[in-house]
């Protein structure tokens, strides 16, 4: 969730002491305002049972990588949430809500120089709500540019795919080499994240 709390953090502090920031594969989802009943529910269980614990293994089949190795070692790691409760839950919930909602005034008019790289293959987060947020976008400010970097053949985790170490040199190269874009509107990626075949079941 690091890159939905960036999202909010770039949006509502303007000085901060930083040249940039670079999201990876954000969650950008309007979960509540979709899911209307979904989230409803979450938000009695988490009232009702905030400490119950919640095993998905066996009903809840994503793919967050393609490096077995990796989720291999996440699936042994005690330090990794493998048992999230209710209240922790739906505060991922009321996260990502309120990260869309930010990231829909930043792209409108950023403060920073940003690079957003999304994965086409994600199944954990749906590609459409932000292809939705960026059609609804009017970009008022050139002063700063919001870049995109889309990896086709990438998961979630993108950094620590197989090919994560391409990507990372990628990222190199927009931190070295970034020039600021004046943008008109972002119909070019728009039609780059359409136009890609989709994954995350609720795409």
């Amino acid at each position: 969730m690091g890159g939905a709390i960036v999202t909010s953090l770039i949006a509502n502090e303007k000085d901060l002491p930083i040249n940039g920031a670079i999201l990876v594969a954000p969650a950008l989802w309007n979960f509540s305002e979709k899911n209307f009943f979904k989230s409803l529910f979450m938000s009695i269980l988490s009232k009702s049972f905030p400490n119950l614990r919640v095993n998905s293994k066996g009903w809840v089949e994503v793919q967050a990588s393609d490096n077995q190795e990796i989720l291999k070692q996440l699936s042994e790691d005690k330090y990794f949430i493998h048992r999230p409760n209710f209240k922790s839950l739906n505060g991922i919930i009321k996260l990502m809500d309120e990260s869309y909602k930010d990231a829909k005034k930043f792209f409108s008019k950023p403060s920073y120089n940003t690079l957003v790289v999304i994965p086409l293959r994600d199944e954990i987060v749906p590609r459409k709500p932000l292809i939705e947020l960026l059609e609804t976008t009017k970009i008022k400010s050139n002063e700063f540019s919001s870049d995109f970097l889309i990896s086709e053949s990438s998961y979630h985790m993108i950094l620590r795919d197989i090919e994560g170490d391409n990507v990372t040199e990628e990222i190199k190269k927009w931190i070295v080499k970034r020039k600021i874009k004046k943008q008109n509107d972002f119909s070019e990626i728009i039609k780059k994240l359409k136009n890609a075949d989709y994954y995350h079941i609720l795409d």
